[in-house]
């Protein structure tokens, strides 16, 4: 409210004193919103309370404020002017609104203040509402990193200086090492090389970000009222993003790939040849497999738009062996190898079950170890290599732009960028041939 609304039963002592005993004096301030005043029968000083009544349900929510100065003088906290009173009525009024609005949308404020740990559960669920990617990620995240430490923090409570020393705390923690459910995380050693400890503030970034986009979607969607927003002046590590992308060379490829089992050998030729990341080819049908245009169709990818990936002939060649006289709803690379506690009508690759086999492959070829995702980076640090378009080799890769190819594998293609420079720029004619007693004067010189 911009001014404080008159009463002639409420606005004075005298005009209070008038009143009935035991009974509630309701002042309407605005709609569903009153100030009550009630006097005892022992006839000591009155009190003050507000009183909100949800248009939509009618249910009527009270809240103390106060003691009225019917005989002593305002202290401004526990002794309240009628005036003073309702100001403090109003405040509460505001949160009672945002609460019955959220209500209504059917999100109900938690009871108490609202903490960080009420934030990051507001936004997982608004992510998975909206069908973002990687929720689990985001889930198993947030347990590890941001709710032991801020869980039970009220937002209203956090601090750069607090969310500054928690940041630098996890760039120092060793990285977790997966454990099985319910078990005590295990952690590697800590950060020693350059490299490790450039690794540790690239996750700390990471995960400081998923704290900053829960902190502010709380605010945007009016959970949680924090002016001054200390988090967004943490700023994250900077020049730590760039990091050493690793790849075959394609003497290694060939390597590796005759060291595979059967199955296994089946799916590093379709990273290698495709550039597809381990969710998007152990998820591939036959259907997604169009021999006449040499393609395959990525219908659930990372950035969630779905891509179509163009075959060289060596990659036409395997998935018209792969997907030979089968179902067209049959998934195209199968791991029947592994049962354990794998569904039998299962025949796919599950998540993890590519570790063992590439670490066994590695070892047997003689070259370092590397991920199963590392093949992607492979397929295209051999396509820039070989003089392959920025823009292309994005689009094959289901990029949405060159920046992140820029990022990677830009410094592969030094020779290309020159063939394209020599190609365009036209001889201006402005320089003469070095002969030979002139190169030999300049070096005496």
């Amino acid at each position: 409210m911009a001014r404080t609304k008159r009463s002639a039963k409420l606005d004075t002592r005298n005009a209070r004193r008038k009143l009935e005993t035991a009974q509630n004096h309701m002042e309407p301030i605005s709609k569903g919103q009153y100030l009550v005043y009630r006097k005892p029968k022992s006839g000591a000083a009155g009190s003050w309370s507000a009183c909100f009544v949800n248009i939509d349900t009618k249910k009527q929510t009270r809240t103390h404020i106060g003691i009225a100065d019917d005989y002593q003088d305002t202290d401004g906290n526990a002794i309240l002017t009628f005036a003073q009173a309702q100001a403090k009525a109003v405040q509460w009024f505001k949160g009672k609104a945002r609460q019955a609005t959220l209500e209504a949308d059917g999100e109900i404020l938690p009871e108490g203040p609202f903490t960080v740990a009420d934030a990051i559960a507001a936004y997982l669920n608004d992510r998975e509402m909206k069908g973002g990617r990687n929720v689990a990620i985001c889930k198993v995240t947030a347990k590890a990193w941001i709710l032991p430490y801020f869980g039970n923090v009220p937002v209203a409570k956090l601090t750069r200086i607090r969310i500054e020393k928690w940041l630098n705390e996890i760039a120092n923690t060793p990285k977790m090492v997966r454990t099985k459910t319910g078990m005590k995380p295990n952690y590697s050693q800590d950060p020693m090389t350059d490299e490790q400890k450039r690794a540790r503030k690239v996750s700390a970034n990471r995960v400081l970000a998923l704290l900053k986009t829960s902190l502010t979607l709380a605010v945007s969607k009016r959970l949680v009222d924090a002016p001054e927003r200390p988090w967004q002046l943490v700023m994250p590590f900077k020049g730590v993003e760039t990091s050493r992308v690793r790849f075959l060379s394609v003497e290694e490829q060939v390597k590796l790939v005759n060291v595979c089992p059967l199955e296994f050998k089946a799916l590093v030729k379709g990273a290698l040849l495709t550039g597809c990341r381990y969710g998007e080819l152990t998820h591939l049908t036959v259907k997604d497999y169009d021999p006449n245009n040499a393609s395959i169709f990525i219908a659930d990818s990372k950035s969630g738009k779905p891509r179509h990936v163009y075959l060289t002939d060596e990659g036409k060649l395997l998935f018209d062996e792969l997907t030979a006289q089968k179902d067209p709803e049959s998934l195209i690379f199968t791991y029947t190898a592994h049962r354990r506690t794998r569904s039998k009508e299962w025949q796919g690759w599950l998540h993890g079950d590519a570790l063992a086999p590439m670490h066994e492959a590695c070892e047997k070829a003689g070259i370092d170890y590397l991920t199963f995702h590392e093949l992607r980076h492979t397929y295209a640090s051999t396509l820039v290599n070989r003089g392959c378009m920025l823009p292309v080799v994005a689009k094959l890769l289901g990029h949405a732009d060159t920046s992140m190819v820029e990022k990677h594998y830009g410094h592969l293609a030094p020779s290309t960028v020159r063939s394209e420079l020599l190609r365009a720029m036209p001889t201006l004619g402005i320089m003469e041939p070095a002969t030979a007693s002139k190169r030999e004067k300049a070096k005496r010189e």
